[in-house]
């Protein structure tokens, strides 16, 4: 449930939890809404006929908004020596080799931090959020640890 440094030495994990919270929340307050119209439907005095397939389409409509809406809920985060695996909004894990990170980044006027590599390419890490707070600082000392870790000669040789 939070956005810190992971229980193993040398793993940072992390995943939004403000906005995860706000999804969740978001979603319920939909879906029930969706499902009270559904039911209070077929009262009203509108002179439209409302069956049962209509209301379970209105009910099935709300599911279906209140699950995309879940989708704030699926950023991750996991780092260790290797490499970043981050997942976003949608689609699965990208892994990116410390190799290839020319810097480990969370500008003042962004919301999400985010990896730098060559050619001012950038991977978002959607899962350290500036509304988490000490949780993103947290997860921004262990990413930058492990790359400067893995930027220096002698933690190689150390293996």
């Amino acid at each position: 449930m939070s956005a810190t440094v992971d229980a193993h030495p040398g793993t940072v994990t992390a995943r939004p939890v403000k906005s995860t919270r706000i999804g969740i929340a978001g979603a319920l307050v939909v879906l029930v809404a969706f499902v009270i119209a559904a039911l209070l439907l077929p009262h009203t005095s509108g002179g439209v006929a409302v069956d049962a397939a209509d209301q379970v389409g209105i009910g099935g409509s709300g599911l279906v908004v209140a699950l995309g809406i879940l989708g704030a809920t699926r950023p991750r985060l996991r780092a260790d020596a290797d490499g970043v695996d981050t997942r976003s909004f949608f689609g699965g894990y990208r892994h990116v080799d410390w190799d290839l990170v020319t810097a480990v980044e969370f500008p003042s006027k962004v919301r999400f931090a985010r990896l730098v590599l060559p050619g001012d390419e950038l991977v978002v890490l959607y899962a350290v959020q500036r509304g988490d707070g000490e949780r993103s600082v947290a997860v921004m000392q262990g990413l930058r640890a492990l790359f400067a870790a893995a930027a220096d000669p002698a933690a190689h040789s150390n293996g």
